[in-house]
């Protein structure tokens, strides 16, 4: 297995099918300004089985770097200060 691949639980719900198995990490944590590479991040998120689950990992965990669930960190962090939509429960604490 590649050794800078990213990281993938494979016994937790569902985890072993996610897209970004086996793919490079530093896909999912460009350098900044490297908007090729996010834009690669973000197609494979969005073909990704388990997008919902690491989304709301990387929101309920605060992760705070690289590309998650389809997710940019900017956008996490908005995401974390304005909270859910009314009536919405998100599994996450804003």
């Amino acid at each position: 297995m590649n050794d800078r691949a990213l990281p993938v639980r494979p016994a937790a719900g569902g985890w072993q099918s996610a897209a970004c198995r086996g793919v490079d990490m530093t896909t999912f944590f460009p350098a900044p300004g490297d908007l090729a590479t996010v834009r690669r991040a973000l197609m494979i998120c969005d073909e990704c089985p388990v997008r919902i689950l690491c989304r709301r990992y990387a929101l309920d965990n605060r992760e705070r770097y690289g590309i998650w669930g389809g997710l940019t960190e900017e956008t996490r962090e908005t995401l974390i200060r304005i909270g859910p939509p009314p009536g919405v429960s998100s599994g996450f604490v804003g």
